[in-house]
Formats: C-alpha cells, structure tokens, sequence
C-alpha cells in the first residue's frame, strides 16, 4: 500500500508566493513582479465583544469585525530584474511610486516535494504600503540586499481555482 498524498505535510519553503501591482500611472493595467522569498502576515484575525446579560448570568460573545493582517514580502535584490526590469516598465522606480496608492494581489500556491503546484490559490488583495530598498553596509560581505514591501489588506483572502 503506497503513501497516500493527501496525508503528507507540507514545509515551509514549498510554497509560491507571486505579486501583482496596479500600476500607478495606467489604472487597472497590473504589473506581474513575480515570485517573492518571503510572506509573512495575512492573518485572519477579529473582534469580538462579549456581552453581559443581566441577573449575572453568564457572558456570550456577540462576534465581531474580521480584521485581516498586512503582509511583508521581501526577495533578494537583483539588478536585471528589480531595477532595470526590462519586463516590468519603470523598473523600481514604478513600484516606488505605487507605494499608498496602487493596488496588489498577491497569490500563494501550495507546492509539493516534486515542485508540482497545487490548487486552489490563496488570495489576499489589498493596497502597496511600503516599499524598502535594501540596506547597505561596506562592511558587510555575506548577507543578501533585501527588497520588502508592505501591503494593508482588505478582506479575508479566498480559495481560488
């Protein structure tokens, strides 16, 4: 009897994480910026207000607002792709002045061991909040220059395709 795959775990490194940002000068035109190294956020969190009935009787919960958490990507900085970006018009300089503005979607896809990428997608959509340049050090030689964004999100994200 051969290993069933719908009961293997997964890592954390088997997951594709793609950006999509609205380019800030052209509405509705999204600009594809490709895979990220890192997601972090996105949770699903909410409020919640307890309610206190009289005669002391015990407190219920009434629910509340679903408050969605922002999400950090960040990837390695790389000069063909990130600055001058011959696919992507503007390069840098156009995710810079999509930073406040412009919307994004961002897309993970769950991948297994043998790199086959899985469905649905998660979905998060949302607005570019930030967008950080790498740091720079003379004295550092082994860490990478890393490229972050920040997004707010909007919604719970969705199961799609």
């Amino acid at each position: 009897m051969g290993v069933q795959q719908n009961i293997l775990g997964t890592r954390q490194d088997t997951f594709m994480v793609t950006l999509m940002v609205e380019h800030p000068h052209k509405n509705g035109q999204y600009l594809d910026y490709g895979i990220w190294d890192t997601r972090t956020g996105g949770e699903i969190d909410s409020e919640e207000h307890l309610y206190h009935p009289g005669a002391m009787k015990e407190p219920y919960s009434l629910g509340g607002r679903v408050n969605p958490g922002n999400i950090i990507m960040s990837r390695n900085f790389r000069v063909g792709r990130d600055l001058q970006a011959q696919s992507i018009p503007g390069g840098i300089q156009t995710l810079i002045d999509a930073a406040g503005r412009s919307r994004v979607i961002i897309t993970m896809f769950t991948m297994d061991r043998y790199k086959n990428v899985h469905t649905p997608a998660i979905v998060w959509r949302g607005t570019l909040k930030r967008v950080t340049l790498p740091e720079h050090n003379s004295e550092s030689t082994s860490d990478p220059g890393m490229l972050e964004i920040e997004c707010s999100i909007d919604a719970p994200p969705t199961a799609t395709g």
